[in-house]
């Protein structure tokens, strides 16, 4: 007896007989139903007029790859205004005109689309029993109907999404009450995002970042929704003018890392020059050549000499050792392996007792190759070196390591300023701000504003952003142009301040839309993009 499960239920078939080779499973099949509907003025007949296979592809069974040859049948069309005289039988469900898969086949593929795109979800379908392509993977999510959503909650996010980052841009819409994402925009035009504001009505409050068009597209097309700045952007702004200003002051900056380096700094004079010793040039011999034979290269040689006596061929030689077999054969007809001589002979032997005298022991190689050459040393860094690491270990210029300078950078400083000096994570950080405060007044002063303008958003008084306003325009720590910025958009940050609303789940979704473009491996279009982030969010 054939198993019922093995086909749909809600189709009418018959399981006729069953047949399997290794991985597939082969499936005749008939059809039950009495009759069908014209596809062009839905009247049923029941008139047969001939029979005809069908191929199908079902979901897997036993992880079996499950083929259904099914015996299909075409009928009359007995209406005579109808234009169609036959057609093919018709289904309610699981299976469609021209189709080579069931549906639920189709929906199982959609769904391993949609989580895995084009060339994983293909690499995946093997192993699960339905095999594709990487473009049946894609055509499989464009044929997806994706319906648009015509209401919100009224509170939605907007920010833009790179299509290729710093070249071309989209703009996402997230309601923010829901968490889920409402459409994408090709562009970040103000045009663009008004003329969508405009199809929803019931939009009351706009949370975005301080991009000018954005503002424009929501005056254009929502002038009832009140605009709310983003507090994460709004913080980023305000660390670069700080950055700004500290990059300003250099000079200052400069003074207070030679303090902190060196509290009791005192100039030392400095050491005599050695004057430059009388010396007669003598000739290195060739046995003290600057690069003789190495002993992996000589041990390459040697293993070439066995295995060709061995009786090896080139390849399995060159392959064997992991050189070329032009160095194969060449080392096939060498008797001995001859040495690379020096191409430039010195004369460091000259300067060798100059080099091992007792002041010289704490200098560098360096600072000796630069002392000889002006005493008239003909040889290059590199050889001076060799010969020097061929001394006596008790004879080796010693390198005295000079003590670490502590430096800390603008953007480093920004972020620093924001923090409490219990929260500073090393007690350097914390002693050089009071060096820094101490010596320049005017980032104490600049680091009370930053302090004070991010508790404005833990507070949330309405009239506090206007008196921050007041104050900084007031001082002198060059948060002028920042405060004077916060004027032309105080509306929307003064609701920032004042309301809780935020990007940050925008910013969440502008995550999940990069992670979606990777596993499109570059071949997703707006289009196809758009349904694989709103079939998701659904």
């Amino acid at each position: 007896m054939i198993p019922s499960f093995i086909l749909p239920a809600n189709v009418q078939l018959k399981a006729d007989a069953i047949s399997s080779e290794p991985g597939v499973l082969h499936i005749c099949a008939s059809v039950c139903q009495p009759c069908s509907t014209c596809p062009i003025c839905s009247k049923k007949s029941n008139r047969i007029h001939s029979r005809y296979s069908r191929k199908l592809l079902d979901l897997p069974v036993s992880g079996h790859l499950a083929r259904v040859k099914l015996k299909a049948r075409k009928y009359f069309c007995d209406n005579p205004a109808c234009h169609r005289k036959i057609f093919t039988e018709r289904f309610d469900s699981e299976i469609k005109p021209y189709y080579r898969r069931m549906l639920r086949s189709n929906d199982l593929l959609a769904r391993m689309a949609l989580e895995l795109g084009g060339n994983t979800g293909a690499t995946i379908s093997r192993y699960v029993g339905i095999p594709v392509s990487p473009s049946t993977v894609l055509r499989v999510v464009k044929k997806l109907e994706i319906q648009s959503k015509t209401l919100t909650s009224g509170i939605i996010g907007v920010d833009d999404w790179a299509f290729k980052k710093g070249r071309t841009y989209g703009t996402v819409l997230v309601d923010l009450e829901r968490k889920e994402v409402i459409d994408l925009l090709p562009d970040r035009e103000s045009e663009t995002l008004a003329e969508w504001l405009k199809k929803h009505p019931e939009i009351k409050t706009v949370s975005r970042d301080r991009y000018g068009p954005y503002a424009l597209g929501v005056k254009k097309g929502a002038p009832q929704a009140h605009q709310v700045a983003d507090r994460f952007h709004l913080l980023m702004n305000l660390g670069e003018a700080v950055k700004r200003v500290i990059q300003s002051k250099g000079k200052e900056l400069k003074e207070v890392f030679n303090l902190y380096n060196n509290p009791q700094k005192e100039h030392a004079p400095a050491a005599p020059r050695p004057q430059p010793v009388q010396c007669t040039p003598e000739l290195e011999t060739s046995g003290d050549s600057v690069a003789n034979i190495s002993i992996d290269r000589q041990h390459k040689f040697e293993q070439v000499k066995k295995l060709y006596n061995a009786g090896y061929s080139i390849r399995q030689i060159a392959k064997t050792v992991n050189v070329s077999r032009t160095t194969t054969q060449k080392y096939v007809h060498m008797e001995q392996l001859p040495k690379r001589e020096s191409c430039t002979i010195t004369n460091l032997d000259a300067f060798l007792d100059f080099l091992l005298q007792e002041n010289n022991r704490g200098k560098t190689y360096r600072e000796l190759h630069q002392i000889i050459t002006q005493m008239g040393f003909n040889g290059k860094y590199s050889q001076f070196c060799f010969k020097m690491n061929k001394m006596q270990p008790s004879f080796r210029a010693k390198k005295i390591n000079p003590t670490p300078i502590k430096t800390w950078s603008p953007t480093k400083l920004s972020f620093m300023l924001y923090l409490e000096p219990d929260q500073l994570p090393r007690k350097d950080d914390q002693d050089f701000l009071k060096l820094l405060y101490e010596k320049c007044p005017d980032i104490k002063q600049m680091e009370q504003l930053v302090k004070s303008f991010k508790n404005l958003f833990l507070l949330k008084e309405d009239g506090s952003l206007m008196k921050w306003i007041d104050e900084t325009a007031k001082s002198e720590c060059g948060l002028k142009n920042f405060a004077k910025n916060i004027l032309k958009d105080y509306e929307a940050v003064n609701n920032a301040v004042i309301t809780p609303f935020s990007n940050g789940q925008v910013e969440g979704q502008v995550n999940r839309i990069k992670n979606i473009k990777r596993k499109m491996y570059g071949r997703a279009s707006f289009e196809l993009l758009r349904k694989m982030v709103l079939a998701k969010s659904a």
